[in-house]
C-alpha cells in the first residue's frame, strides 16, 4: 500500500536558478570534468587554499592525500557526481557559491544533525532496508525528516557493504516524518543532510575555483 505524500516541512529546490554566465559555464565544465574523471581540470581549477576538512591545514597537496588522488579507487568522483546531481540553490554572495541546495537553503529551524532532506519526488519509505520483501509505507516529496542513525542500515558496528557503491555512512536511512505519521527506510540516493559533503566555489581574480569540499560542522 502506498500512503499519501505529506505536505509539511518542505525543502523544495528552485525550478530555475539564474546564475552569472561565468559561474554557469564553470559548473557545466566541472560536471563534464567529473564525468570524464579529468584530474587536470580539477587541480587547475582549485584554490591554493583549498579547504578539505575543519581540522586540517588545507591546500592542494592535502586534498590529494585526503582523497587518495593518485589511486583509481578514489571516492572523489562518485561523491562529486552525486553532489552535482542534487539541485542547486541561489547565489547568496557575489563571489561564493555553494552546492547542493540542501546546504545553502537549509532552514535554521531544524537541527542539521538530527534532520535531513528528501531530495526527490514521491520517494518511497519502506518497512525494511531493502527492495526485496519490503513494503512501501508511504511517499515523501522534498520533505525535511528526522533521522535515526542507530536504526539505519548498516549498523555503526558493521563494515561497509562490499561491492555496493553508496555515498555516506548508510545504505538505508531510517526516517520519521515531522508529524510522526510515517517512519521507515529511505534509500541513500534520495536523502541528504546539510552537514553531509558540500562544495564551495569562489571567484578569485576573475576565475571561479573550487575552494572547499567538506562535511560536518
Amino acid at each position: 500500500m502506498t500512503g499519501t505524500t505529506l505536505a509539511q516541512g518542505k525543502l523544495t529546490p528552485y525550478d530555475n536558478v539564474s546564475l552569472p554566465a561565468g559561474l554557469e559555464e564553470f559548473i557545466v565544465n566541472l560536471e563534464n570534468a567529473v564525468d570524464q574523471k579529468d584530474k587536470k581540470f580539477i587541480i587547475n581549477h582549485m584554490s591554493a587554499n583549498m579547504m578539505n576538512s575543519f581540522g586540517g591545514d588545507g591546500g592542494i597537496n592535502e586534498f590529494k592525500e585526503y582523497w587518495n588522488w593518485d589511486s583509481d579507487s578514489t571516492e572523489f568522483w562518485n561523491l562529486m557526481k552525486h553532489i552535482l546531481q542534487l539541485d542547486r540553490g541561489k547565489l547568496k554572495q557575489e563571489d561564493v557559491y555553494f552546492i547542493p541546495y540542501v546546504f545553502s537553503e537549509w532552514p535554521e529551524t531544524y537541527d542539521p544533525f538530527e534532520h535531513s532532506a528528501i531530495t526527490g519526488s514521491n520517494v518511497n519509505v519502506r518497512n525494511k532496508p531493502g527492495l526485496a520483501n519490503s513494503q512501501v509505507l508511504g511517499q515523501l516529496t522534498y520533505d525535511i525528516v528526522k533521522v535515526n542513525y542507530e536504526k539505519s542500515y548498516p549498523s555503526f558496528d558493521s563494515p561497509r557493504i562490499k561491492n555496493v557503491n553508496y555515498i555516506g555512512e548508510k545504505l538505508w536511512y531510517y526516517i520519521e516524518s515531522l508529524d510522526g505519521k510515517l517512519n521507515g527506510y529511505v534509500y541513500w540516493k534520495y536523502i541528504w543532510s546539510p552537514v553531509n559533503y558540500r562544495l564551495g566555489v569562489t571567484k578569485i581574480e576573475d576565475r571561479w575555483l573550487i575552494s572547499f569540499l567538506v562535511e560536518g560542522d
